[in-house]
């Protein structure tokens, strides 16, 4: 039986689609894509999840997805 409460996703590396909902995953998913983030990508991630001055569980998750592929050779850091 499903709960109708915020589900937790388990942080699975592998797996190209993690949830989606909304600015924040579509940039992250974006850099999964190119296997790349620049140093404007970075900003703009960081202006976004910094915005109303608190980071949410679903942006954490994001976060973490994009941290674990830097941290495993999945996305490289470009200028």
């Amino acid at each position: 039986m499903r709960s109708s409460s915020s589900p937790s996703f388990p942080s699975s590396p592998s797996s190209p689609s993690a949830p989606a909902d909304g600015p924040v995953a579509a940039l992250v998913n974006q850099v999964l894509e190119s296997r790349y983030i620049t140093q404007a990508q970075y900003q703009t991630l960081s202006s976004m999840v910094l915005a109303d001055g608190t980071v949410d569980e679903s942006e954490r998750c994001q976060i973490n997805r994009l941290f674990d592929a830097i941290q495993n050779g999945r996305v490289k850091i470009r200028p």
